[in-house]
């Protein structure tokens, strides 16, 4: 049983000395670890060529899924960023962190509500600390948006020029790069420049009207799709010229489904399939296409089980590569609530043929009005067609009024999800099947579906305040410094200063004590992610 998010407030829990202990000999692994790099593009389905799409054209990642292996069910938590982030740092789900509201840090909320962060078990990391623990070098360029603050070990560099180039001679790195080329925002930001693909050319979802503003706003996502094909290739080169193509694990996803309406947001599978393609050196495995479920949270595990770093056993996620490869999942998870200003509570559940999904307000709508993707003069199109009357059939799905408290599709058969079975008594085993499913999901692990937002964030910062980490403490015995913080669960980081100068590079994870020459400064904080961080200690060597 994983223990409840807000059991997680709760005194009592493991101490972080407990978690530490999974990482015994893991820094003597560092000469023989893998490079690893992702190369994570925003808002796609897989609307590429590797993926059986005629319209695409990728040859860039198409080249790289016939040199690596081709993931065909994999998908996020959830059909938007933040959330999904989420869970691509911590390996936990969102909805059960108190990370599923888009965004935590969103201003001006209902009820009083501040802008909070995320608070999730105490022992929960950023799963990039137990790389760096571990030896690697840790880069990301440069979006975050974890639903929390990163604390400052989380990355050696998290910035617009961070890069793996910059890494210690020796140091096998772990390096993600964001590409926003393909975000939502693009496809009116880059609504006047010229388009790869023709407008006539596109196939529409049943789901869409034919007009020639959709069939343009659709050509712009497929040419934004061939951009960002470009700028992988790019990140590819790199390596090539650099001598390590063939020394490094890539890694190619999506944060979350497509940027178009009934897509991203969406609890549906245009909202939460994604494409992933990984090459290994040496093309090993090439060619191969693997169709076993893998959801977001998989994804920290299975990045610890390739770079042979011990997995924590706090991880929602299970490793599906590597020597902690776990067996198969038969079923995928996943959760969507407020959106923007929008409140909406949708579960999902999902296997190879079925997709059940449990509607917590069946009084609202599918569709709401999410004031950023008013920018689209896609979505504007299919209001005005809404308003007139002029949707018929399967483009009515999204824009009725209510929706049932249960709804089931056999993915199979119905890939858009517009024919419910839920009240076909054909499949009447099926749909209580899947609602013991959700329910037992719901109760595993700790998710409180349509809780109030505001008891929610009061669960964890108690009327709205911020817990803060506590000031590390430093011991001195002898030549040995040794620092240690009260807060459970917090990290503690350090710099070194010789002749107390500022140094701006990274906040080092203190795990042994350490030596300080004569003068040297020793600058500590500490951060549990959810708290504030502690202030800065110092501590100068006499």
């Amino acid at each position: 049983m994983k223990k409840s998010f807000l059991k997680s407030i709760l005194p009592g829990i493991i101490l972080l000395t407990s978690l530490l202990s999974c990482q015994t000999d893991n820094q003597n692994r560092t000469e023989t670890s893998p490079n690893i790099i992702c190369i994570v593009t925003e808002d796609i389905s897989p609307w590429l060529g590797c993926y059986w799409d005629p319209v695409a054209r990728t040859p860039v990642l198409d080249q790289l899924a016939k040199d690596g292996v081709l993931f065909t069910n994999f998908f996020s938590v959830s059909g938007v960023c933040a959330p999904s982030r989420a869970a691509l740092i911590t390996g936990m789900y969102p909805s059960t962190i108190g990370a599923n509201n888009m965004r935590t840090g969103q201003k001006n909320l209902p009820d009083g509500i501040p802008p909070y962060e995320a608070l999730p078990l105490p022992e929960v990391k950023c799963y990039t600390e137990f790389l760096r623990m571990a030896g690697y070098y840790c880069t990301n360029n440069n979006k975050e948006d974890y639903q929390f603050r990163a604390p400052k070990t989380a990355w050696d560099e998290s910035s617009s020029i961070a890069h793996w180039r910059n890494r210690p001679e020796g140091k096998p790195f772990f390096a993600i790069f964001n590409i926003g080329t393909t975000h939502e925002s693009q496809v009116w930001d880059r609504a006047n420049d010229p388009v790869v693909i023709p407008p006539e050319k596109v196939n529409l979802p049943p789901y869409y009207p034919d007009h020639p503003v959709i069939r343009r706003d659709v050509a712009r996502v497929y040419s934004n799709i061939t951009i960002m094909d470009r700028e992988v290739g790019e990140f590819i080169e790199q390596l090539k010229k650099a001598g390590l193509y063939d020394k490094t694990i890539v890694i190619f996803y999506s944060d979350n489904g497509g940027p178009l309406p009934r897509g991203k947001r969406e609890i549906y599978d245009t909202g939460l399939k994604v494409p992933m393609i990984i090459r290994f050196p040496g093309n090993e495995h090439a060619g191969k296409v693997i169709d076993d479920l893998i959801s977001f949270i998989d994804i920290p595990a299975t990045i610890l089980s390739l770079a042979g770093v011990e997995i924590p056993d706090y991880m929602h996620g299970q490793a599906f590569w590597g020597d902690q490869k776990a067996t198969p999942r038969d079923y995928i998870y996943a959760a969507r609530d407020r959106m923007d200003y929008q409140y909406d509570c949708r579960r999902a559940v999902r296997d190879k043929q079925y997709k059940y999904i449990r509607n917590y307000f069946p009084d609202k709508p599918r569709m709401l009005p999410v004031r950023y993707r008013m920018n689209m003069a896609l979505m504007q199109t299919l209001l005005e067609y809404e308003k007139q009357g002029k949707l018929t059939g399967d483009q009515l799905h999204w824009f009725a009024k209510t929706k049932p408290e249960e709804e089931l599709y056999d993915i199979t058969k119905d890939p858009f999800e517009l024919n419910d079975l839920s009240s076909d008594e054909a499949y009447a085993d099926v749909l209580v099947k899947f609602r013991a499913l959700h329910e037992e999901w719901v109760e595993d692990f700790g998710d409180h579906p349509a809780i109030p937002e505001k008891e929610l964030v009061w669960s964890m910062w108690p009327n709205g305040i911020q817990p803060v980490t506590s000031s590390p403490e430093i011991h001195q015995d002898g030549n040995e410094i040794s620092i240690v913080c009260s807060t459970v669960g917090a990290t503690i980081g350090y710099q070194v200063r010789a002749d107390q100068q500022e140094i701006k590079g990274p906040w080092y994870i203190f795990q042994d004590p350490l030596e300080l020459n004569p003068s040297d400064t020793l600058v500590v904080m500490a951060h549990r992610i959810g708290f504030k961080p502690s202030e800065e200690v110092l501590f100068v060597q006499e």
